[in-house]
């Protein structure tokens, strides 16, 4: 019997790779050219020919408009590639699937199939519209199914696969070529766990590269006395033959002590060429580059702060992507964190590996459903059910006999294929079930012959044959890297899942439409047709507008049978897979009508000239800030308000780029601004810490009183745990996490809240002090009145209808909803 075979791909900025686990070892897949790495570049000639690859990469200066790298970090933009000679345009998306479509090849040329299953592995800090242009790339590639996997899990996986069973935390030190992520784990009995994760979806090795091309543009201007500027079009090829000399002695620094810094060709400024050589030498370098591993060094820090583990007791960090091969990164890293570096490891197949374990943990054998069937013997076909993968070395296997050609069994052996063990002959019971513990032997593929017998012992061919179980280190549901929730329409969230929640996860809330529309209508500042939009929004902020946009869920007018009402129940399930992707559907119950999968995930435009304008506004609230702080003498918020100058700096050079046509600059411009606007709302909230205080006194006495009266013991003793999040986090006077544990709290005391008979009096009063804002009065002023009877019968359903409705005819104002993205809902 062929063995199962496990396919992963990991889809990486500058270099991409593929490998193979049968349930012992991993193979890395080789390509054409003989390498495990496969560069991530795309070139379409005017014949519409497509390379990638290697080939492809030759043509990055001697053909750079047809030829594009460094896409994946635009997947999820709606930014198009043009490729003038043919005439063509490609999304992000699309060049992705380029290259994945190059690896199945790859896999088919050594393996002899093509796989139609497989994982991907992303960033941990992948946001919601980037993990699905990942998927729909795979799609695009010929996967009949894909699952997502985070990159730090993919590489942990695959170092803890052959590590000792020694328990402990480590440390996941992932920097690719566009992305830095940070994750800290755990392992114990053969079981690894994800602690947390935490990241820079704009830090990678290219920034290296920028590094040391802002440099040879400051020692060009120094010896020759030529100007260029990554802002100016004019300058766009130089800057690109000079980023690409970068990239190549960045690497020859990784293996010597010095190297010369000399561009392919010369360089086109100003209408004259100029000859570049530059001598660098591996000092130089780290100098330049000691402030990104800083930056990368305070998120690790961040997360182990986060999860309270000092560095000191971590038991190894691993080290992934090819930027992690300079030997003053490892040694200043593992001398930052006071931690041992685990070696043995490829930091650049590492992550695919472990995608490839992973494929096995989920059963996704990746052989064509035609080729995995040539090989059954037919016979009575048993439903069986038992772990791919196990860190346990005595499973059980479930089964039960179905359907299928043959005399019924009666009994059934299981022996393991190297001849050494066999089970106890297991009768199956009269409904055609049987229970076998089996013995597997430890971090090898298990193969087991299932031979089924009648009653007089003859014996009855079965369908499966044999089965396999993978003995080996398993990870639990991984971790959401940040909280999710859906924008309402008075710039509040409405949080759906919290940051930490393990996946896969779903949730269904209900929400009211804030304004009456007709079938064919248009939504203000919506797309022809769009009638509600439910922004989704992603972050740790109670408000929407300090949170990152992620989609927009929209429901088309040109569907609706009939008109939907001001006040109309929206309920809305969001799910997400274990990889992070996204899956909508909203029911309207007036109309009976469902939109499924209306989710439209794009990540925001980012016009230089808009970003430019925000920026200049948060540096005068930075002024304003400072001088609060200097008045103050808070010397803690002045290093905030530092880094925030920094990072409004960095913002700066961004647009610079941007506007030279870098897009992907613009696109780090504007996350950096939201993170850095997101700073300075944390020194405001430290400014207004008293009030948060006093916020966090009346809500804690609010709830532990309706949680003691009116909770569940469930809901007691998750009030306790919260309680004391809620302390740490105030003794800490970290504001964003007693916000969110507040969130925690109210949502707990609320449920006990609304089971108190009196809750809808308060809310009914409420709501009628504010009738005369209506958007219909004399139906609101007939609802108080009814619910003015409802209180003198006791009605306490009637005057939570009533309420209810109130609710819904009371307006969302408008300014609030343009800062909450123009949410519909509320």
């Amino acid at each position: 019997m062929e063995k199962a075979l496990y396919v992963g791909f990991d889809l990486g900025t500058t270099n991409s790779a593929a490998a193979v686990f049968d349930g012992e070892q991993t193979r890395v897949v080789r390509n054409s050219q003989g390498s495990t790495l496969t560069p991530s570049v795309v070139r379409i000639d005017g014949r519409e020919r497509v390379t990638v690859g290697a080939k492809a990469r030759r043509f990055l200066e001697r053909d750079p408009h047809n030829t594009h790298n460094e896409f994946k970090r635009l997947m999820g933009t709606g930014k198009a590639l043009l490729f003038p000679a043919a005439k063509l345009s490609k999304r992000p998306a699309e060049l992705a699937a380029a290259v994945l479509r190059s690896l199945r090849e790859d896999v088919e040329d050594q393996f002899g199939f093509a796989p139609t299953k497989v994982v991907i592995s992303v960033p941990a800090l992948f946001e919601l519209p980037q993990s699905s242009a990942t998927s729909d790339a795979a799609r695009m590639a010929g996967f009949e199914s894909v699952e997502l996997l985070q990159e730090p899990i993919a590489s942990a996986l695959a170092a803890g696969w052959s590590a000792t069973e020694d328990p402990g935390a480590w440390l996941v030190y992932d920097l690719g070529g566009g992305t830095f992520d940070a994750s800290l784990l755990e392992t114990a009995d053969g079981f690894l766990r994800v602690v947390g994760h935490d990241g820079d979806n704009f830090l990678g090795g290219r920034d290296f590269d920028w590094a040391i091309v802002d440099w040879a543009i400051a020692r060009i201007a120094e010896q020759d006395g030529v100007t260029i500027s990554r802002g100016d079009p004019a300058h766009a090829e130089a800057v690109k033959t000079l980023k690409q000399a970068a990239e190549e002695v960045k690497i020859e620094l990784s293996r010597s002590t010095d190297a010369v810094l000399v561009p392919a060709a010369p360089l086109e400024v100003g209408g004259s060429s100029l000859d570049v050589e530059l001598e660098i030498d591996r000092p130089t370098l780290e100098t330049l580059c000691s402030g990104l591993v800083e930056r990368s060094v305070n998120v690790c820090r961040r997360l182990l702060q986060q999860n309270r583990v000092d560095p000191g007791q971590l038991e190894r960090i691993v080290f992934v992507g090819g930027p992690t091969m300079m030997p003053f990164l490892r040694d200043r890293v593992g001398a930052m964190l006071g931690a041992p570096v685990a070696d043995g490891h490829d930091p650049m197949t590492l992550v695919a590996q472990g995608a490839a374990i992973y494929a096995a943990t989920a059963n996704l054998d990746a052989r064509p459903t035609a080729l995995v069937q040539s090989a059954k013997v037919r016979g009575r076909r048993l439903w069986l059910q038992h772990p791919a993968v196990s860190s346990d070395l005595c499973p059980h296997v479930v089964g039960r006999v179905v359907d299928g050609p043959g005399p019924r069994p009666a009994k059934l052996v299981l022996r393991r294929g190297d001849g050494l063990w066999t089970s106890e002959v297991t009768n199956i019971d009269g409904d055609g079930g049987f229970v076998i513990g089996v013995e597997l032997l430890p971090r090898k593929a298990n193969v087991f012959k299932l031979d089924a017998s009648n009653a007089d012992g003859e014996p009855v061919p079965v369908d499966p044959p044999t089965i396999t179980i993978v003995q080996g280190v398993t990870i639990s549901d991984p971790p959401l890297s940040r909280t999710i929730g859906v924008a309402l329409a008075n710039d509040t969230v409405r949080t759906y899942f919290e940051r930490g929640t393990p996946l896969p996860a779903k949730r269904t809330f209900t929400h009211h439409t804030v304004e009456s529309v007709a079938p064919g209508s248009n939504h203000p500042g919506g797309s022809d047709g769009a009638v509600l939009k439910i922004p989704v929004v992603q972050g740790e902020f109670d408000r929407a507008h300090l949170c990152r946009l992620v989609g927009t869920l929209e429901i088309p007018s040109t569907n609706l049978k009939t008109s939907l009402p001001a006040g109309s129940l929206v309920e809305l399930t969001l799910e997400l897979d274990r990889g992070g992707r996204l899956s909508a559907r909203a029911l309207v119950p007036s109309i009976d009508q469902v939109f499924e999968e209306v989710a439209h995930l794009l990540v925001p435009a980012a016009d230089p000239e808009v970003l430019s304008a925000t920026a200049s506004a948060m540096r005068s609230r930075l002024i304003e800030l400072r001088g609060d702080a200097f008045r103050g003498g808070t010397p803690q918020i002045l290093g905030t308000l530092d880094r925030v100058e920094s990072g409004l700096h960095e913002v700066e050079l961004d647009l610079e780029a941007a506007r030279g046509g870098n897009e992907d600059a613009g696109q780090r411009a504007r996350r950096t601004l939201i993170e850095l606007d997101a700073e300075l709302e944390g020194v405001e909230q430290t400014k207004r810490w008293p009030e948060l205080e006093a916020r966090r006194l009346r809500t804690m006495a609010w709830a532990s009183a309706n949680v003691a009266e009116h909770g569940t013991p469930r809901e007691q003793k998750l009030f306790e745990e919260v309680s004391a999040a809620v302390e740490r986090a105030a003794d800490e006077k970290d504001p964003r996490e007693l916000q969110r544990q507040l969130r925690l709290v109210r949502q707990i005391g609320e449920t006990a809240w609304f089971r108190d008979p009196h809750t809808w009096e308060y809310l009914f009063e409420d709501a009628a002090s504010r009738v005369d804002a209506a958007s219909d009065l004399p139906r609101a002023q007939a609802l108080v009145r009814e619910g003015r009877q409802a209180q003198e019968r006791n009605d306490s359903n009637t005057l939570r209808r009533v309420t209810e409705r109130l609710w819904r005819l009371l307006p969302a104002d408008a300014q609030t909803r343009r800062l909450s993205f123009d949410s519909g809902v509320r």
